[in-house]
């Protein structure tokens, strides 16, 4: 196979080693850089897009993360849209190294393809499904690109699970999909997982979940066309976890389809002594990752508009993962800086709720979240929440009778409602009660196992019934 390399940055610099794995020949190196013209790199002459045609090829391939414009510029250049590819749909297409899954499975076995395993909300949902699933009888394999081995191994110790790790599985080709059709029945979890979905959708039916915020949808642009195509697939099934995740989608991808609502389930963790919400110091947590979605920074600047007699009653707990960005630096700062702030990192399950036990209220201050767990989580616990009326679990809840809702962004509403737990104790204690009641006739597992049993019945139906 003869190819183009186009893009020589610092993504080829990452994806040329893969090259030699399927013996391609390459032929060339372009890029736009004038700079690069005529230097010499791995061998080859850098040369200009335009001159692509000079050259015998069967392949372009995009390095790049420019790649929707470089393709724009391709196919403006004459190049036969067939004949490009994505480096990263190249890699898919390499010999796939799949792990030893479960052969001759018989008819009860589930394959769960989800995103990057880690302790945020798509994958501990994906664990929820195979935890029913494996309850109601299915023999369950979760498959992932990437995972976090602390949440690993915390995963396979309590549920004893399949979890197989491929590298590249969103961006598998068909042909190094097909060891998935030893499986009675495929769930793909998470947006990040649709590609994989329409590919088996050719031939089969499969239940796609979406759980995403409008911002996860950011880097697929390449393959809209494709992804608009392949969702038109009746045997693609799709369901939402809240409304918002939802129209979260409907707003990128305009497809005439019944999205059914979908919400997950959680374990019924409650005791008794958990609750608090007792005289002395009111502990707030927030559970959230540092990223602008989250909304840390509205908490942050509410904080200001509390009054040092009333902060001085008050500790905010701070769990989840920060990162190494303006954003997350900023955040950092701003929480180390305050007094009566304390971040306490990522944290395992078991340690979180640990976290949970000391915790009197919730705050959930997302500027766009489809149903966060911790809200959920907190329902279950009897905690009280405040949340930002822009999330999905806002659909659930009415201000004052079983959660606390402020508009979204609206620093000042956020710092009232603080203020307004402090004085009003004995309402906090019938708001934890009907948040728990909530709990229990929504998210509890028994519940969210008749819905996932429903989504097995739509797999098994035939394609003019569905």
């Amino acid at each position: 196979m003869k190819i183009i390399v186009f893009g020589i940055g610092g993504v080829y610099s990452k994806v040329k080693p893969y090259f030699d794995k399927k013996k391609a020949e390459i032929t060339a190196l372009v890029d736009n850089s004038r700079k690069l013209f005529g230097t010499l790199v791995d061998g080859h002459m850098v040369d200009l897009p335009e001159h692509i045609q000079n050259y015998k090829y069967d392949y372009v391939i995009i390095t790049s993360n420019h790649d929707v414009e470089m393709r724009r510029q391709l196919i403006g250049l004459g190049i036969v849209p067939d004949q490009i590819i994505h480096y990263r749909d190249y890699m898919g297409s390499l010999p796939a190294e799949v792990p030893a899954v479960q052969t001759n499975i018989s008819a009860l076995g589930v394959l769960i393809l989800s995103n990057d395993f880690g302790y945020h909300g798509g994958p501990i949902a994906c664990m929820k499904l195979a935890h029913i699933l494996k309850q109601k009888g299915y023999r369950v394999t979760i498959a992932v690109p990437r995972a976090e081995q602390e949440f690993l191994d915390e995963t396979y110790s309590k549920e004893g699970i399949e979890v197989a790790v491929i590298k590249d599985l969103d961006f598998l080709s068909r042909e190094n999909l097909e060891w998935t059709d030893e499986y009675a029945f495929v769930f793909a979890n998470t947006f990040v997982m649709t590609r994989c979905a329409i590919k088996l959708a050719q031939k089969r039916r499969v239940y796609l979940w979406l759980h995403e915020s409008v911002d996860s949808y950011a880097g697929y642009e390449y393959w809209y066309e494709e992804i608009v195509n392949g969702l038109a697939n009746n045997q693609l099934i799709i369901g939402a976890v809240s409304d918002v995740a939802r129209k979260n989608f409907l707003s990128i991808y305009h497809v005439e389809k019944n999205i059914g609502l979908f919400p997950y389930g959680i374990e019924d963790r409650f005791k008794e002594n958990d609750s608090r919400a007792e005289n002395g110091t009111t502990t707030f947590t927030v559970v959230a990752n540092h990223v602008s979605l989250k909304g840390l920074d509205v908490l942050l600047d509410a904080l200001q508009f509390v009054s040092a007699e009333t902060g001085n009653q008050c500790r905010y707990l701070f769990v989840g993962k920060t990162y190494d960005s303006e954003y997350g630096r900023m955040v950092r700062n701003r929480i180390d800086k305050n007094a009566g702030c304390e971040y306490l990192g990522e944290l395992s399950r078991e340690k979180l709720f640990k976290v949970y036990s000391e915790t009197d209220i919730v705050i959930i201050p997302s500027r766009r979240d489809s149903l966060p767990l911790v809200a959920t989580e907190a329902m279950m616990l009897k905690k009280p929440c405040i949340i930002s009326d822009s999330i999905g679990t806002a659909r659930y809840i009415r201000h004052r009778y079983n959660g606390l809702v402020f508009r979204n962004e609206d620093r000042k509403e956020l710092a009232e409602l603080i203020c307004w737990c402090l004085m009003n104790r004995d309402a906090l204690k019938i708001i934890a009660e009907n948040a728990r009641r909530t709990y229990e006739r929504w998210f509890t597992m028994e519940k969210f196992g008749d819905r996932v049993m429903d989504a097995v019945e739509m797999l098994k139906t035939a394609d003019k019934e569905i």
